[in-house]
């Protein structure tokens, strides 16, 4: 009898009662430290029927202590919102739990993007919704939206190798997003005259110069979002609403469908998964297609990125899953596991892990070199340190770069679509030499002009353009 408990007692400490299953994180150690406040934590489960995750941060008494993810066949994607510090986050899928620390250190870089709520002269702060008696919520909008897209960069440059390098957002001491509400001078009939007359880019040059002295862009880039953005039910067309951005560091993104946006972290799932139609007759639908709440979230949040990535002296380019191409309409797929219902797939819909918005190839070597990715003060630009010259007679494009090139880039008037960085553990190189037929080859088309790129390991930049003359046939 003695022998039989003390076997029953091994099987108890082999096997203990009430074990949870393995959930493993795949991206994310314990005692990893981040500079921003919102980490992705992506993994995997046993069980494969689980369709939701939870991560409770322990070291939090804010509002979103407890967040929701998405979790579908085995795997699975969940946010946490860090305070100051370590926080003790603890993951529950079903009976799968799992423990993760990550510590995090504000961001001490000085430059950063700031968020700005442009509204007409009578400054009304409404925007346009078809949700009835919504909060008009705008500041948990864009402090959620901001928060996302830090997050996006940040965990998608790491995928590519470069660590989690992400842009300075400006909070406030409760770790949320500044919002900036600006009176603008003009009511927004004046602001559509400005447009009607001038086009987009005279709407924009208006809007740039009213904000520019009090909001310089020296030390930020600018994201402003117009209060006064209309869809005009009678003429089917929007009032106030473009999506552009700039060197100058201003990126101007219309209203019209912050409706879809979530209020907060707590929402972003349940935001990403909306598929309530949009009544196209009497409201914007920025969703290309999808015809609902979340594929107009998606387009939307992430095209205001985009246009933050002009200002980020960032380009087109021809990788379709880029930000700075087409990448930005799948932004749901970085937080949700499935497409919901909509316009174009009745039901929910699976696609490949890797299926969506990244900085790509010809984005990202670029992005992690900016100063507004760096860890302190922007390095000063020094003339002569990279210089670009054209051998016409041999073909070749001749570059020399004091102190290494990083990173060379060819693109037309529309598109980047060739790019060159050093491999892997490998010096830059000071000078290099290449044949420029054989680049102008990659390109479709027969482009009037081309222009080269090269960026020096401290942002020092140079270009030199190239006109292209084709002798015509006799």
């Amino acid at each position: 009898m003695k022998h039989l408990m003390l076997f029953s007692l091994l099987v108890l400490l082999l096997f203990p009662v009430g074990l949870a299953q393995a959930l493993e994180i795949t991206n994310y150690t314990d005692g990893t430290t981040i500079d921003y406040t919102v980490p992705l934590i992506r993994g995997t489960l046993e069980n494969q029927d689980v369709t939701e995750i939870t991560c409770e941060n322990l070291s939090s008494q804010k509002s979103t202590r407890v967040l929701k993810g998405s979790a579908f066949h085995g795997k699975f994607k969940v946010l946490a919102e860090l305070v100051p510090g370590e926080n003790e986050l603890v993951l529950k899928a079903g009976d799968e739990e799992k423990t993760l620390k990550i510590t995090y250190q504000r961001n001490s870089n000085p430059l950063f993007v700031r968020m700005i709520y442009h509204t007409d002269s009578t400054g009304d702060t409404t925007f346009q919704t078809p949700i009835e008696n919504d909060p008009q919520n705008f500041r948990g909008k864009f402090d959620t939206a901001l928060k996302l897209m830090q997050t996006m960069t940040a965990e998608k440059l790491n995928d590519e190798g470069y660590g989690r390098k992400t842009f300075n957002l400006e909070l406030d001491e409760n770790g949320d997003v500044i919002v900036h509400v600006v009176r603008g001078k003009r009511t927004a009939a004046e602001y559509f005259q400005i447009q009607t007359e001038k086009g987009d880019g005279g709407w924009y040059d208006a809007i740039y110069r009213e904000i520019a002295r009090d909001y310089p862009m020296w030390n930020a880039r600018n994201l402003v979002i117009p209060a006064y953005s209309r869809f005009d039910a009678e003429t089917k067309t929007m009032r106030c609403h473009t999506a552009l951005g700039g060197g100058g560091g201003l990126a101007l993104f219309g209203s019209g469908n912050i409706f879809t946006w979530p209020d907060s972290l707590n929402d972003v799932v349940a935001a990403f998964e909306n598929s309530t139609p949009i009544d196209t007759e009497r409201f914007q639908d920025d969703s290309v297609g999808r015809t609902c709440f979340w594929g107009a979230a998606a387009t939307t949040i992430g095209a205001a990125l985009h246009e933050i990535g002009h200002t980020l002296d960032l380009p087109h380019n021809t990788d379709y899953r880029d930000v700075m191409i087409r990448g930005y309409d799948q932004w749901n797929r970085l937080f949700v596991m499935r497409d919901a219902p909509s316009g174009v797939n009745e039901d929910w819909l699976e696609y490949e892990g890797g299926d969506y918005v990244h900085w790509g190839i010809f984005s990202a070597p670029q992005l992690v070199l900016n100063p507004y990715l760096g860890d302190g003060e922007p390095p000063k630009h020094e003339p002569g340190k990279v210089r670009l010259e054209a051998d016409h007679e041999k073909g070749l494009l001749i570059i020399h770069s004091d102190d290494g090139i990083q990173y060379l880039a060819c693109e037309t008037p529309e598109r980047r679509f060739w790019c060159w960085k050093p491999e892997a553990g490998k010096d830059a190189p000071k000078d290099l030499a290449l044949n420029m037929h054989e680049i102008f080859g990659l390109m479709r088309g027969k482009p009037r002009s081309f222009e080269f790129l090269v960026i020096d390991p401290n942002y020092n930049r140079e270009t030199l353009g190239i006109e292209v003359h084709r002798e015509k046939k006799k």
